[in-house]
This record gives C-alpha cells, structure tokens and sequence, in this order.
C-alpha cells in the first residue's frame, strides 16, 4: 500500500483514475443532489469554465463563503481542475474576521451563500480586494454593494473547459490558520500536499465499497481533504452532510449504509455522552478515524460495534501520524508516515530521549508535501519552516514502540470543538470593550476533550463589568467558537518583572469565575446567543 509519485498527486489526476474505473457510479450524494463520478467532473469543469469567464486567472485565489453542499464541493473542484487557488472562509467569521481573510488574501472575487451576503454588506467598506460577488441564492440580496454580482447558477451554465494541466508543486488553496501572536495566516498548500493530507493509500481503509460519511465544515482541510477529497481518490462514494448532529448522525449512518467516518474528538465524547440504545451497535459503521482518539477507547468499539483509527496533522504539514486499527492505543495519535521525517526537540533543538516530551518538527521527503508558506508573511514562515523543517509548536512525547503521544501546545493557542482558538485575537476584542482595561485568555479543561475558554479580564479603574453584557459584547463580534466559556474578574494580572503574564497561573486556577453556559447562554454557530 503506498501513494502514487508526488508528481501524481494533484486533483486532475485522482479525477482522472477515478473516471478510468468508475465513471457512472455514484460519486457524491447530500440533501440536495447526486452526482456520479462523471457528473461531478463534468460540473466542476463547467464551473472552472465559468470561473474563467469572469476573468479569474490560473493560481488566482478565489474566496468561498459556503455552507456544507456539494455546490460547495464543485465549487472547490472546479477551481483546482482549472488551476485556479481556493481561499475557504469559516462560516462562522464576521466583521474584522472576516475582512482580514478578505483583504489578505486579496481575493477578487467571492462565493458566497445567500445568507452570508449581509456580513459582506457590514464591512464592505473595508474591503481592498473584493471585486466580484458570485451568490449562491437570491442575488438581491447584494442589490447596492458596489459590486460585479453573478448568480452562482450561472457558473454551473458555463460549457466545461478542460482541466487545467496543473503541476503537484502549483498552489492549491490559502488555508486561513489561527495565529499565536497575530491575526490568521494564508497557510500557501500546494496540489502535492492537499492530496497527501487526503490519501490514506498507506493504510488498509477506505477502499472500494466502502461508503464516507462527511459531517465536519467543509471550509475546513478536515471536512474537505480528509472526506470528500478522499472519496474521489479512493474511489468511495461521499455522504455529505450540513453539520455534524448526535440526533441524526447514527440514522444517516444507516440510511446510506456507510462504513467509514472521521470524527474529532469532541464528536466522540458527545456521542458517548448520549443515552444508550439496544441496538448501538447495530449500524454499518466499520471504522472511525479520530483526531484524538476517544477518551474510551475500548468503550466507544465495544458499544458502537466499530474500529478506531488515530491520525495527526495540521495545515502547515499535512497529515505525518497515523494509527492502524489493530494497533490503536488510547491516548496516541499513530506513527510516523512513510515521506516524512520527524524528530522530537528541546528549547536548544536537541533530539529528546523516548518518552520525553519535546517540539514536533516535520521535514518531508519532497518540499511540495508541506507548505511553501504564509501568504505575505516572510518573517513568520522564517520562524516555522527553518532549512527544511517545519517547527509544528505541539509538543509530543514517543513510546518505545513508536507511536507519539500528543502532550501539550508549545504555543499560547487553544483548541475548541475541532477550532484552533487564538488567545491574542480574543484578547484583542475584549480589549475593544470600553470597561475592560486588559485581559488574558487561557484553556481549561473540557468534559468534551480538546479545552474550554477562560477570559481573565482586568477592569478599568472604577468600572464594574457585568459578565452577561460583556458576553454580548464579545457574541457580536467573535466567531461562535471562540466566546469564552468562563469569565473571571481580577483587580490585575499575575506578570513577570518584563510584563509578561503568568498563563500558567490562570490555567491553573481552573474553571474559576462566572460559568455562560451555567447561566443559560449558549453561543450558536450563526453567532446568535440564548438560553437554552
């Protein structure tokens, strides 16, 4: 088992050995349509055409707004046939979020769902780039921007052009990554590095017959390199869902007789977490590859009558571990992947001994697996990718056998509900709030795995905060992942003699402070907040 040459490895030509062996068989399936292998190539070469009649040029990025839809999909399929680079945007960014992927990525034209249109109307005045809007819906909706509108049906009107002969080193996407100490960063991926991040040709599952079951974002690598990137190169049909639900997730499994899933962990615990039935493990689920691993490893096979895999990766490096099912361990995320080279180090650089924990750094075989870059970002693709080396800031620790336990963030970052969670952007907005003098954001422990959010907030001098209103404040302008959980007021931070504040104290202290969802607020993805 083993990938194709890199030089193999691009959109075209996974497309094109699928169309060699099963041409008419169903590729794509959601609420909405279904498309066979041949279908689904012909409408994404349809929107490339359209694409290039707007004027959008071979590796100009193009920004996605989108809902999960195999619209969606196309539209990510049909610029990387035609060449073209897609920027997809995280449903749930709004106002400067969402200006700031905009305007860095200077991208002209946008996709974008109809409900969407009105976030692009709160900040069209900050736009530098945007041009173009191609609206997936009712095009009024964009009436008075100042902009080129098209309606998304007439991309899919256009007549299909012929795939772009893009090269496995040529850009692929811009994928926007949470930062530690700025803003998002372009993560510059190339054709080589999306399809290796989608492949799993090295391990024994998916294959043909089996059915993948896509319920993550799709503006996500995850959701759409890991499911329906891996469909056309595995040759599987792809069941793609809007959202990942508890209520509908085992009966969508049964309806389409799926196999093969990818959950985060977060996702696992929920599902454990919900009252069992008879018939758990009644469903056609074979395998569940998870990143992590369940906190019930044995637990979650026994009842859900299933296997687990492990499996590690970040948009800098692509995926670099992997855990075949018969070995999987609780707690690891796999072994090393075979075109990598990975090494565990101290703060000098210095290899750790097995079962220390030291930085992950990655260097791949070929420098097309991993990112060329941050987009306009010298300084800080020189701090991460050093002669080679792609300087991951997780921390790991490797067992005598192999397999690598994750440890902890070496950088101030955090991780929620399958989001990376930058602590400087959150601070930064709480700062706006004209009573908060300074701030800290901190992880606490989760009862869903990966962490909650702490905000530590500092008053200004004879100001008093009421938490439920400082929510509101920051539900209006934060991404619905990143509202913290908890609140806490304290009369100044902990900091060093050089003004640095002592995180680890505040990690320490817990889930301290005023709980939201305790009181009943609970943050939804449309950014609206309520009781529940």
């Amino acid at each position: 088992m083993a990938l194709p040459p890199v030089e193999q490895r691009t959109l075209r030509a996974a497309y094109d050995r699928a169309l060699a062996e099963v041409p008419d068989e169903l590729a794509q399936l959601d609420r909405a349509a279904r498309y066979t292998t041949a279908e689904s190539h012909d409408r994404s070469l349809r929107i490339a055409a359209g694409f290039g009649a707007l004027g959008v040029a071979r590796q100009e990025p193009v920004a996605a707004l989108l809902d999960n839809s195999l619209d969606a999909a196309h539209v990510w399929s049909g610029l990387g046939l035609g060449g073209m680079v897609e920027v997809p945007v995280n449903t749930a960014y709004q106002g400067a979020f969402l200006a700031h992927v905009l305007n860095d990525s200077a991208a002209a034209t946008l996709v974008v769902d109809e409900s969407y249109v009105e976030r692009i109307a709160r900040i069209a005045g900050e736009l530098t780039a945007l041009r173009t809007l191609v609206v997936r819906g009712d095009t009024a909706a964009a009436d008075g921007l100042g902009l080129r509108v098209v309606a998304f049906d007439e991309l899919t009107a256009a007549d299909p052009a012929p795939a772009a002969p893009v090269g496995a080193g040529e850009l692929m996407a811009y994928m926007y990554t949470s930062g530690t100490t700025g803003r998002s960063k372009g993560v510059l991926v190339t054709h080589a590095h999306a399809y290796t991040y989608g492949s799993r040709e090295d391990q024994e599952r998916p294959s043909r017959g089996d059915r993948l079951l896509v319920t993550l974002p799709m503006f996500h690598l995850t959701g759409l390199w890991y499911g329906v990137y891996q469909g056309i190169i595995h040759r599987c049909p792809v069941v793609l869902e809007p959202s990942f639900s508890v209520r509908r997730f085992w009966p969508v499994i049964r309806e389409h007789g799926i196999t093969v899933t990818v959950l985060l962990g977060a996702m696992a615990e929920l599902l454990q977490q919900a009252a069992p039935s008879p018939d758990d493990a009644g469903n056609p689920l074979e395998l569940a590859v998870m990143a992590p691993l369940a906190s019930d490893v044995a637990g979650f096979r026994d009842r859900f009558g299933l296997d687990l895999a492990a499996v590690y990766g970040m948009s800098e490096i692509g995926v670099v571990l992997n855990g075949p099912p018969d070995t999987v361990l609780g707690g690891e995320c796999g072994f090393a992947r075979d075109g990598y080279t990975l090494r565990l180090v101290d703060e000098s650089g210095t290899d750790v001994s097995t079962g220390e924990v030291g930085e992950l750094w990655v260097r791949p075989d070929d420098p097309r697996l991993v990112m060329q870059g941050y987009h306009g970002l010298p300084e800080k693709t020189a701090e991460s990718l050093v002669e080679g080396w792609v300087h991951t800031g997780d921390a790991f620790r490797q067992d005598g056998e192999g397999r690598y336990y994750f440890a902890d963030r070496m950088k101030d970052a955090l991780r929620r509900r399958g989001e990376n969670v930058s602590s400087f952007e959150v601070e930064r907005v709480l700062n706006e709030h004209p009573d908060v003098y300074e701030s800290a954001v901190v992880a606490v422990p989760s009862e869903l795995t990966e962490d909650d959010i702490k905000a530590v907030v500092v008053p200004r001098p004879g100001r008093t905060i009421d938490p439920r209103e400082l929510t509101g404040f920051l539900i209006d302008r934060l991404p619905y992942f990143m509202v913290p959980r908890y609140l806490d007021f304290l009369p100044e931070l902990p900091k060093t003699p050089t003004q640095k504040v002592h995180k680890h104290v505040l990690r320490e202290s817990g889930t301290t402070g005023w709980d939201r969802e305790a009181a009943g607020i609970f943050v939804r993805r449309d950014g609206s907040g309520s009781p529940r």
